[in-house]
């Protein structure tokens, strides 16, 4: 006769090392995307110069300025 305890605990067995493995390759993987993000971010070109907007010029940082709203003319 087959014993039920047994079978239940060799079940619970089966149950907790697919979990113990499962978290393990998730940990791995997590482990792996944050060395690519790091990796990434340690190899990201800097940028040498901060651009500043430097009010409403037609050669601004934002493009052409011609085409923003004018309070005064659009009332």
């Amino acid at each position: 006769m087959v014993d039920p305890i047994k079978a239940w605990a060799t079940l619970q067995m089966g149950a907790l090392e697919g979990w113990a493995k499962s978290v393990g390759c998730v940990l791995n993987y997590w482990r792996h995307c944050l060395d690519l993000q790091g990796r990434f971010l340690r190899e990201m070109p800097r940028r040498c110069q901060a651009e500043i907007a430097t009010g409403p010029s037609l050669t601004d940082k934002y493009g052409r300025r011609a085409h923003d709203i004018d309070p005064e003319r659009d009332v």
